[in-house]
């Protein structure tokens, strides 16, 4: 039986365009429904739902923004529509960090890559635990968007890019001081750290996985620090030379949820 983490979930009443759909990934694990009642969360979650429409009807559009703001959390909605003033006007609105929106006539380019990504990010320890931050706590706008940015959330930004690595950078970008974002952090967030440790574990994260082709001292210099301070973020976090890390980054992955097993505090 296929694990229903990795299985992906496709609605389309048209036949057509349910057809070119499961043809553009039919190298997925799918599972196609023919009811929104399947996509609700009477069953295990899967990884993603598809959703195919010809057009923004009255049903869809109301459907699309109760369930992805309330109903399931965690589960990234990619929706395939045509590229028309209507949609844009409806649809644009939905697109945050549980609905991607992927033009029909754009779809041969693009909608695998889409999906694809969003199974990997389920594998990213960090991106994960933004999900589950932003899934079960009630925070202020500003520190939601700072959670959204760190752990790469936001769909609109490229996941190559490096996270902030400065609390005073990150607190200009959501327009507060550093002093009042560290203290919002304190609060808010259900973790016992600070936010520079937290940011720190994010670029150190990014950085395991960044290019194989680029070299240590230039994914540091994309990360904004310099090589020896990256060499002192992987020794003190992960126990390990940069080096190391980059030719094992799951070395770095369980060092993290060992981390986290430490900070997170008790339901």
């Amino acid at each position: 039986m296929t694990d229903s983490r990795l299985v992906h979930l496709l609605y389309c009443r048209d036949q057509r365009l349910r057809d070119r759909l499961t043809g553009l990934l039919a190298d997925l694990a799918i599972e196609t429904v023919t009811s929104r009642t399947d996509l609700e969360p009477t069953r295990a979650r899967p990884c993603a739902i598809v959703y195919g429409m010809t057009r923004c009807s009255d049903v869809d559009v109301p459907w699309l923004r109760r369930m992805t703001r309330e109903n399931l959390p965690g589960t990234p909605c990619i929706v395939v529509a045509p590229l028309s003033v209507e949609c844009l006007r409806r649809l644009n609105p939905l697109r945050s960090r549980s609905l991607r929106l992927v033009w029909a006539e754009e779809a041969e380019d693009c909608l695998f890559r889409v999906v694809r990504d969003i199974g990997r990010d389920r594998r990213d320890p960090l991106w994960q635990l933004g999900w589950r931050l932003l899934s079960d706590c009630p925070f202020r706008p500003a520190m939601r968007e700072v959670i959204t940015r760190t752990c790469g959330l936001d769909c609109r930004n490229s996941r190559t890019d490096p996270p902030n690595n400065s609390v005073r950078e990150l607190a200009s970008r959501v327009h507060l001081s550093a002093q009042a974002l560290s203290r919002h952090w304190k609060e808010d967030v259900p973790l016992q750290c600070s936010l520079k440790e937290f940011l720190d574990w994010a670029v150190l994260l990014w950085a395991a996985r960044a290019s194989s082709k680029d070299s240590c001292g230039e994914v540091a210099l994309q990360a904004g620090v310099h090589r020896r301070t990256m060499e002192r973020k992987c020794a003190r976090l992960a126990g390990s030379t940069f080096a190391a890390v980059r030719e094992n980054p799951e070395r770095a992955v369980r060092r993290f949820s060992e981390w986290y097993d430490g900070v997170r505090e008790p339901v």
